[in-house]
């Protein structure tokens, strides 16, 4: 028995230090400038949308739990508003992703599900009429994230992004990126990249838009 014992500690043992050993925390913040184009209920062109700064939050968790889930939250802001006309858009959305690590070294890729809520609207006053179309509602999408570290470089290229087509709504959401680790022992990093979002979604609310929403971005990392 004593024998048994000592052979599954041994196995444990093993499968933990494949596994992260500490908590790992991650966290970016940075500004997003796209533009637009398409339309908003099959009337608004979106082409005369202004390209104002937007601003994103994300922050991940890791733990060396098997099995269990590793936790991304994250926040952008999108407002706008139409040239020549007093209004305001607003598709600001917070995702919450449960994903696992599948590769984690040089090469890292990891996979999830994304619970993405939209808490927006297009207000509207033109010629002392006022009107509000509503964009609300939560879609699951499919999470993915591959990370290539250049060696010894402290540079790494990365491709992100969330997507989902159902009952008549599609969104995509793809993100590629460059990080820089510029102070490797304090584990700072800038990243800089391109974002495209792709909303055509008839089906979610009121304001039934189908944009293009696309720009570069810049942010600062924080790795614990």
């Amino acid at each position: 028995m004593k024998k048994y014992t000592l052979a599954l500690c041994a196995a444990l043992a093993s499968a933990g230090a494949s596994a992260d050993t500490i908590l790992g925390f991650d966290a970016t913040a940075g500004v997003w400038k796209p533009s637009y184009s398409g339309d908003l209920n099959n009337v608004l062109n979106g082409d005369y949308l202004k390209e104002d700064n937007n601003t994103f939050l994300q922050a991940a968790l890791e733990h060396p739990i098997p099995l269990v889930p590793n936790i991304l939250v994250a926040h952008t802001q999108i407002e706008s508003g139409f040239g020549g006309v007093s209004s305001n858009l607003d598709l600001s959305h917070t995702d919450a992703t449960l994903y696992y690590e599948i590769l984690d070294n040089w090469v890292n890729l990891d996979l999830g599900l994304t619970a993405r809520h939209f808490d927006g609207s297009l207000d509207l006053d033109i010629a002392d009429e006022t009107a509000k179309l509503d964009f609300a509602g939560t879609l699951p999408m499919i999470y993915g994230m591959a990370r290539f570290d250049l060696p010894f470089t402290g540079w790494s290229i990365i491709a992100q992004g969330n997507g989902i087509e159902y009952d008549g709504d599609k969104i995509t959401d793809l993100t590629a990126k460059v990080r820089w680790d510029f102070v490797p022992a304090l584990d700072f990093a800038v990243e800089a990249g391109y974002r495209a979002m792709s909303i055509d979604a008839p089906e979610l609310d009121e304001l039934e838009p189908n944009l293009e929403i696309k720009g570069p971005y810049l942010g600062l990392s924080l790795h614990l």
